[in-house]
């Protein structure tokens, strides 16, 4: 059996280095020793070795998210499968692509008792584009040729991009029983994802040239040449931009603006046409505003086709990837209402004046946090902001002055489970230094990460600003409850970790820090794996953002 599990690999992984996939992530097993051994043989693939799997799929994810393309992961049978679960969820709404390789026990040993089996038969369910499993005993190294290229095409290409489910039964021995082939690719193509476009969707947003529109931009995966188009449309149509961080468009031009969410409340700033592109706004205050806003038009830009808007208030759904489609919509958006767009940027800019003095200059509560961290790091360094409050202040607290960057998220499934790998991976795709935002209870969720981090080569620094739980829940209507609803015990859980205890134990660099300026001193000379923790009063930060919310008109 294994001289044929062997070549199966072999060619399987030559054809997959061929389609574009550069990256492999395995996490240690037997009856997956054909795959990681087969994968670790193929010069043009890098292989990462995480021991935990829930650590590696999040670890593929950061991957595949910072380069934008197919990751693969190789994990033995089980609940290692299983332990893939959470980073599957999130790269399928999200649209992360990852070729997710499983080893197996072979039929015979299935619902028979035998160590480590449980049912992977489409163990992922309908949150794979694709899942096959590969037969036991065929001596066709075509067919797994055939295998590579349609997975890393399902996985990568088209603009429904995610993960695809292989899974692989092999039976004893596991061990190769003599030389290796060393197999070539035959039929691997290089994967580019394509740009769907659709004419009539141009000529839709053409017809509303000269009419006061508004783009409304959620989390996206574009590039500099992306994002510049998207703003090189907003400005030919005089079209401001209400962009979360994850969109990759803030810090690019007035028309893209800082402070919006404090005024969006204004009836003289109602728009008559709603745009959205990308994936679900983070923050309540766009949230609302997307749901009530009487736009006569509202157009939602929706490639995949998911109907990813909870408010079901579109007049057009478009099937264009919105790049494209406003970029070539942009030549024709001549009749731009410039009295509409310096409306909105004199009034967003006002907004965040009076937000900069509520901030004040000092203590480091979140949003001056994240306003301090957006102007510390060089712009060339990424950001990954984790679920929960830290993207949310990202995106509020951008400053006008901060550079363009990048900023990676995991707004699929919104969990804040898995971030620390996230970033791993991402630093160590990109073999450069990349900075997170992460909360207390992220964090301790994501140990793993730390730990695998430590072990790892990767220049990461994670800022997390501590209050000692989940405060986010101190913003919900069931905080009102008290004890009635056990507030502290099952929503704000204080842990009362100590994360200095805990970064040295995982031989992590480590600093503490409650001003500003110490936090830009500490970021700057920040290298290697570095923990920096900024502790928060919650009950101050509670009440600045009370203060912070009654500065909306």
């Amino acid at each position: 059996m294994s001289d044929l599990a062997y070549r199966a690999t072999g060619r399987f992984w030559a054809e997959l280095a061929a389609c574009g996939v550069t990256d492999v992530v395995v996490s240690p097993g037997s009856r997956s020793a054909p795959l990681a051994v087969g994968a670790r043989n193929q010069e043009r693939l890098r292989v990462t070795v995480q021991l935990d799997e829930r650590v590696a799929g999040f670890c593929a994810l950061g991957m595949a998210k910072a380069s934008g393309r197919p990751v693969a992961l190789v994990c033995t049978s089980g609940t290692a499968a299983a332990n893939y679960l959470p980073a599957v969820v999130e790269a399928h709404h999200s649209g992360v692509p990852l070729v997710v390789c499983t080893a197996d026990r072979p039929p015979e040993l299935r619902g028979a008792g035998a160590g480590q089996t449980i049912d992977q038969l489409k163990l992922y369910g309908d949150r794979v584009r694709w899942y096959a499993e590969t037969p036991c005993d065929l001596d066709d190294p075509d067919y797994f040729a055939r295998l590579a290229v349609r997975a890393a095409t399902m996985a990568g290409a088209g603009p429904d991009r995610g993960p695809v489910h292989l899974n692989w039964p092999f039976r004893k021995p596991l061990e190769p029983q003599g030389p290796i082939a060393r197999l070539e690719a035959t039929v691997g193509q290089p994967i580019a994802p394509v740009r769907l476009l659709v004419d009539a969707d141009v000529d839709a947003v053409c017809r509303l040239a000269g009419r006061r529109g508004l783009i409304v931009a959620g989390a996206m995966d574009v590039d500099d040449a992306g994002a510049a188009a998207i703003v090189g449309f907003a400005e030919a149509a005089g079209w401001p931009v209400v962009a979360d961080a994850g969109s990759q468009l803030r810090g690019r031009g007035p028309m893209v603006l800082d402070g919006a969410e404090w005024v969006l409340g204004r009836a003289d700033l109602a728009p008559d046409v709603l745009v959205r592109i990308g994936g679900p706004p983070s923050n309540r205050a766009v949230i609302d505003f997307v749901a009530s806003c009487g736009a006569t038009d509202r157009l939602l830009v929706d490639p995949r086709r998911r109907w990813e808007d909870p408010s079901f208030g579109w007049t057009a759904a478009l099937a264009s990837d919105p790049v494209a489609l406003l970029d070539s919509a942009a030549a024709q958006m001549s009749s731009a209402n410039d009295a509409w767009s310096v409306a909105w940027t004199e009034a967003a800019d006002d907004a965040w004046d009076r937000v900069e003095t509520a901030l004040g200059p000092d203590g480091l509560l979140e949003p001056l946090l994240a306003a301090t961290l957006l102007r510390a790091l060089p712009p060339e360094v990424p950001l990954y902001a984790s679920s929960s409050m830290p993207v949310r202040d990202v995106t509020s607290f951008w400053p006008p002055d901060a550079l363009p960057r990048r900023v990676l998220v995991n707004r699929g499934a919104n969990g804040i489970d898995g971030v620390v790998s996230s970033v791993l991976g991402a630093s160590l795709v990109l073999d450069q230094p990349v900075a997170a935002l992460v909360g207390d209870v992220a964090l301790l969720h994501d140990i793993g990460g730390l730990l695998a981090a430590s072990l790892s080569d990767a220049d990461l620094t994670v800022v997390v600003p501590n209050n000692d739980g989940g405060g986010i829940f101190s913003l919900l209507p069931v905080a009102e409850g008290g004890s009635d609803v056990h507030f502290g015990e099952l929503f704000h859980t204080p842990h009362g970790v100590g994360l200095g205890k805990l970064a040295a134990g995982l031989g992590v660099n480590y600093h503490r820090t409650g001003q500003a300026d110490d936090l830009v001193e500490s970021v700057t000379k920040a290298s290697g794996v570095t923990l920096i923790e900024v502790p928060i009063d919650h009950g101050t930060a509670i009440k600045q953002r009370n203060q912070l919310a009654d500065l909306a008109e």
